[in-house]
């Protein structure tokens, strides 16, 4: 517990100096929106869970989620910057209990909201055409504790603490225009430091007769990134001319 703590308060300070920096040097801002669509991909290990005891095999598998909110980036010049907001994720499970004769599925949901912060890097293709590489951290909060349950089976999946943080990484590609915005496509991945839940899952076929596992959720997961950024605003350029407009009135 000790030792997570220290994580969690790590994490935000590096936020908090990220976002520091970027507002002490800042060039341009713009804001965007976002949708994410949350993707199973087994190789990165955000494919099925299983765990098999006395004849019972009991699997947690991700299945297609989403993601999307509000993104702010600073730019510090045409090839970097950084980005930070606030996104609502939603992860969906299929819950599976099997035995020789008996076959039941369930499913459930996690809910989160996280705070990015990612330093990009962007490489000039064309005129207007850019590709960038990221890497940052985040700070996630999760909603509540879950429960599901029926006649054959109880899920209790714990968090394992409603603050976590994360490591992101993202690449993609982006279509500048100097009047109608940024358009942005591209895919993400993010991986917990720790398990997101706990979850204590119960086969019931009988009052007499139950099995009894425990499963970690790590929570990783790749997005499907769609982005649109409004035209960005010169803020340096502003306050400068805001400064001569001042010394003329003087």
């Amino acid at each position: 517990m000790k030792s997570a703590f220290i994580r969690q308060i790590c994490v935000i300070c590096v936020l908090s100096l990220l976002i520091y920096a970027a507002q002490a040097q800042e060039r341009t801002v713009t804001v965007g929106l976002q949708v994410k669509p949350i993707f199973p991909v087994k190789f990165l290990k955000t494919g099925a869970q299983t765990v098999s005891q006395n004849g019972v095999d009991f699997t947690i598998t991700p299945k297609l989620g989403y993601s999307g909110g509000m993104v702010i980036r600073w730019g510090f010049t045409n090839t970097l910057s950084l980005e930070t907001g606030i996104n609502y994720v939603k992860r969906n499970y299929d819950l599976e209990f099997k035995t020789d004769t008996f076959q039941g599925k369930s499913d459930f949901g996690v809910v989160n909201y996280q705070i990015p912060v990612s330093a990009l890097v962007f490489i000039r293709l064309s005129n207007r055409l850019y590709m960038n590489a990221s890497a940052g951290l985040s700070l996630d909060m999760f909603v509540s504790d879950i429960r599901t349950f029926s006649s054959y089976f109880n899920n209790y999946s714990q968090r394992n603490g409603v603050f976590q943080s994360g490591v992101l990484a993202n690449l993609g590609w982006e279509y500048r225009t100097p009047k109608s915005g940024y358009f942005y496509i591209g895919a993400s991945f993010q991986r917990p430091f720790a398990q997101i839940y706990n979850s204590s899952l119960t086969y019931e076929p009988s009052k007499a007769n139950n099995e009894n596992v425990l499963m970690k959720l790590n929570g990783s997961y790749l997005t499907f990134d769609v982005r649109y950024f409004f035209t960005p605003l010169p803020i340096n350029k502003k306050v400068k001319n805001q400064k001569k407009e001042k010394n003329i009135k003087e």
